[in-house]
């Protein structure tokens, strides 16, 4: 994990909590990950998280623990740090030198302003494929370069680009576009990772009888729609004010909606361990 950042006091492995001082990452490892939301100390779409890790495993050769050893992980980790409000990563850690470790620590996190929820935030496009999209395995060299990269365009996101100018998904987020007809149009599930809070944004349209289209936006096509959102752990459901050159209405009645029945659902799906 490349120049890893840990909150906290301890962090845990293999069910014994550790110092954080002492975590030395093993970048020769192939890491299989989540990360969970924590608030107000209970986890947020905790099994989806879970279910979705054991399906990242399932083609590396590295056996799932089962829900309630990780569960058990979490518990300690809560229990022997302080903190109720954060980002929480749960890995497999996989190499030849020291067989598979699973880790539970906190990560730092930023969460969208309330201004940015109002105003929309700035993304811009960046040229990737990923290798496996719909396993959520570490890529150490993309996400340096493309940490660099949102830092140098002072941006919120940078959004994947597939080699004919098609739009997939953010380096950790997914996208939606609402058309003129008020339809919502996101990248099919098979060519992307499929987030958690995507899963759930898509529930909230089938449920109002919202129609969704899935397929590919071509980056010259951008004109064409009204307005977007990336979602996410971090973000939710965010308003995009900007994408390259392109602008998007952030005061969107369709938008808004998701937003408000996003964080109505929310409450209902907090859970302890």
């Amino acid at each position: 994990m490349s120049s890893i950042k840990i909150l906290g006091e301890t962090y845990t492995i293999n069910g014994r909590s550790a110092e954080v001082s002492g975590l030395i990452p093993d970048m020769s490892a192939d890491i299989y990950y989540e990360v969970v939301r924590l608030i107000d100390g209970k986890f947020l779409f905790l099994d989806d998280h879970l279910e979705r890790l054991e399906h990242s495993l399932a083609g590396a050769g590295i056996l799932f623990p089962g829900k309630d050893e990780i569960k058990d992980n979490l518990r300690l980790l809560l229990k022997s740090n302080s903190l109720s409000q954060g980002n929480i990563r749960i890995c497999l850690q996989s190499s030849i030198q020291n067989g598979v470790h699973l880790l539970c620590y906190f990560i730092p996190y930023f969460y969208p302003s309330d201004s940015m929820y109002l105003e929309g935030v700035d993304l811009h496009t960046y040229p990737h494929i990923r290798p496996t999209p719909g396993i959520k395995k570490w890529d150490n060299a993309f996400r340096t370069s493309v940490n660099s990269y949102i830092r140098d365009k002072g941006i919120y996101e940078a959004v994947l680009l597939n080699s004919v100018n098609q739009i997939t998904e953010g380096s950790r987020s997914n996208i939606f576009f609402i058309d003129t007809e008020e339809q919502l149009i996101t990248p099919p599930e098979q060519l992307i990772l499929p987030g958690i809070t995507r899963k759930y944004v898509l529930a909230i349209a089938k449920s109002h009888n919202i129609t969704v289209r899935e397929e590919l936006v071509s980056l010259d096509s951008l004109n064409t729609y009204v307005s977007a959102f990336i979602s996410g752990t971090s973000p939710k459901v965010l308003p995009v004010k900007r994408l390259d050159n392109y602008r998007f209405e952030v005061a969107n009645t369709l938008l808004q909606t998701l937003r408000d029945q996003f964080e109505l659902l929310i409450k209902d799906r907090l859970s302890t361990v």
